[in-house]
């Protein structure tokens, strides 16, 4: 089997959001009213303080977030619909459903890799896991799309995607069919920019399936679409060296923390041997992911199915990004498959 070669290794950095600013002490941002941490202890324990509430960035200060109580069951319901067996059922059923769209992409010309195939076999995986109807795959992706991009109708989207859900087989699966729809796709875009960039590692996948495990903890640290959290205090607290006041804010630079020389060795280099567990590119503690162990499976299997068939990639100069500052990706990938 051929090792995947470029065809134009001509992509810039400058502005990347896979090159975040560098970690450092805590401060006070006074034009966004809100406490900056950065560093991977900092904002690893920030995760893990029960006493910060999960928050917008612009959301009033004294909002008093969910009942740690309700989030608690509902966290506990959905891990255990998300077992183990649960997820080796789906592995298969996901691979099967990727090769069968990838197959079918042509041979002949470079294809869209985000808009080919990573979109709709997301797509795909969301009606798989939730249990919804693929004749309504389409209309729910667009209602997932608009909840993600908080357009004007987001409100509404939202509700008809939990109505629709109600009695879904999974708890939560309303926002679990956008995150499998809409997160998972843009996390796929910036994973295989990463592997196209370093192709010295993607060869090394391409040699080795066994690695993919631990390839994805490194690309859940390298490449995560998340780039900052906010959190708000719900008491005086103690964090990081400072006293939080009540009722502050602090954004928690995720992308970051992930490159902090001081828990990862070499933070900027992509390694996908490299041991990357307690990286926060799904956050920590009980506001992690609950789906985390799913979004896994689904990256392993897509990134496997994707080095299996890249042939050579051209990667465009500069790449075009889409979404805030908080969270992007790259917006498309041209590639040439394996024939």
């Amino acid at each position: 089997m051929s090792s995947p070669k470029c065809m134009q290794a001509r992509s810039s950095t400058k502005g990347d959001p896979l090159l975040p600013p560098p970690p450092g002490a805590p401060y006070y941002d006074s034009a966004m009213d809100t406490w900056v941490l950065s560093r991977h202890a900092d904002v690893s324990t920030a995760l893990r303080e029960p006493r910060l509430r999960p928050t917008g960035p612009r959301s009033d200060k004294r909002s008093h977030g969910e009942d740690p109580i309700i989030q608690a069951r509902v966290r506990a319901e959905t891990l255990a619909a998300l077992s183990p067996a649960k997820l080796s059922a789906w592995q298969a059923e996901v691979r099967r459903l990727l090769c069968v769209l990838v197959d079918e992409l042509p041979r002949d010309r470079p294809v869209d890799i985000v808009h080919e195939l990573a979109e709709p076999g997301c797509l795909a995986i969301a009606v798989l896991v939730t249990g919804a109807d693929p004749l309504k795959a389409q209309h729910l992706g667009d209602l997932a799309r608009k909840v993600s991009a908080g357009t004007s109708d987001a409100k509404a989207a939202n509700a008809e995607l939990a109505q629709y859900f109600q009695n879904a087989p999974i708890p939560m699966s309303g926002p679990a069919f956008v995150a499998l729809s809409q997160t998972l796709p843009r996390f796929l875009a910036n994973a295989w920019l990463a592997l196209l960039r370093h192709p010295a590692e993607l060869a090394r996948l391409d040699t080795d399936a066994n690695l993919l495990p631990k390839a994805i903890e490194e690309l859940l640290r390298y490449a995560g679409v998340a780039q900052k959290l906010s959190r708000q205090a719900g008491v005086d607290i103690e964090l990081a060296g400072i006293r939080i006041p009540e009722g502050e804010r602090l954004r928690l630079m995720l992308a970051s923390a992930n490159r902090d020389p001081t828990q990862f060795p070499e933070p900027n280099r992509l390694d996908l041997t490299r041991n990357a567990a307690g990286h926060v590119g799904l956050g920590a503690g009980m506001h992690s992911c609950a789906g985390g162990a799913l979004v896994r499976m689904a990256a392993g299997v897509a990134t496997g199915v994707f080095v299996e068939n890249i042939a050579a990639a051209d990667i465009r100069n500069p790449v075009e990004w889409r979404g805030g500052s908080g969270f992007r990706s790259a917006a498309s990938l041209y590639v040439l498959l394996r024939r």
